[in-house]
């Protein structure tokens, strides 16, 4: 039986009341970051976990851990935010990151204004890391990583790659010194000519309003006329693999 502090810091954390802290389910990604180093604060664990097929190592691991509290299948169902659950969940305390740690690489930088839904905030992440982008802004009140569903549309990416929130985004994407290109429905398409060589922001607006930031270049992905415009994290995965030196 769970201890009622043990409660209490799962419920504050699935509802954002602990800073840089998220729940993480399902044995995959959960023996991903403990094999990755991640800060682990807590893990539980049920005989559910036994039937994964997982490598018995990284079993070992999981139900080994300094951390890890063994709890009972009908528990753990209670604990899980989804219908099932595959025996396992942790809390991880998320690399903290300033806005100017996102620039500090020689990839683009993504700038989320308003995206509303975790998933898609975590889709764009997986996106951001797989194209070797430096980092990522997100206006704070958004969509964070601070999400067990944005942690899973992610695929792990939070773990390293630099996320920031920025109060005012437009001032400090006007502070920064790269180019914006702002992704927009009714926007010029983009020609074979783009991305220009040297790195820059990349701009996506919330799901339903776009963005109303005046600043930088507006652009869009031409598609077959008369088509609906593209989810958000369609988009940026679609923008980002065209800044992405190994592209086709």
């Amino acid at each position: 039986m769970l201890s009622a502090a043990i409660r209490s810091q799962l419920r504050d954390v699935r509802r954002g009341r602990v800073t840089g802290r998220v729940v993480v389910e399902g044995a995959r990604l959960v023996a991903e970051a403990v094999a990755a180093g991640a800060a682990v604060e807590l893990l539980l664990w049920s005989p559910r976990l036994l039937g994964r097929p997982l490598p018995p190592e990284q079993l070992r691991r999981l139900t080994g851990h300094a951390l890890a509290h063994e709890i009972s299948d009908g528990e753990m169902e209670r604990l899980q935010s989804g219908p099932s659950h595959q025996g396992v969940l942790v809390v991880l305390a998320l690399p903290a990151f300033a806005p100017e740690d996102c620039l500090a690489g020689n990839g683009w930088l993504v700038a989320l204004d308003g995206v509303q839904d975790p998933l898609n905030f975590g889709a764009i992440a997986r996106s951001a890391r797989a194209f070797g982008a430096s980092g990522l802004w997100y206006r704070r009140g958004g969509a964070g990583p601070s999400s067990t569903r944005a942690y899973r549309a992610s695929a792990g990416a939070f773990l390293d790659l630099p996320v920031s929130a920025v109060d005012d985004l437009e001032a400090a994407i006007a502070a920064q010194p790269r180019p914006v290109w702002v992704a927009a429905a009714a926007a010029p398409g983009l020609t074979t000519d783009w991305p220009p060589e040297s790195p820059g922001v990349l701009v996506l607006g919330s799901e339903g309003q776009g963005t109303e930031l005046v600043i930088g270049r507006r652009i869009s992905i031409p598609m077959r006329p008369g088509s609906e415009s593209l989810n958000v994290a369609q988009a940026a995965a679609i923008l980002l693999s065209r800044t992405f030196p190994g592209r086709l």
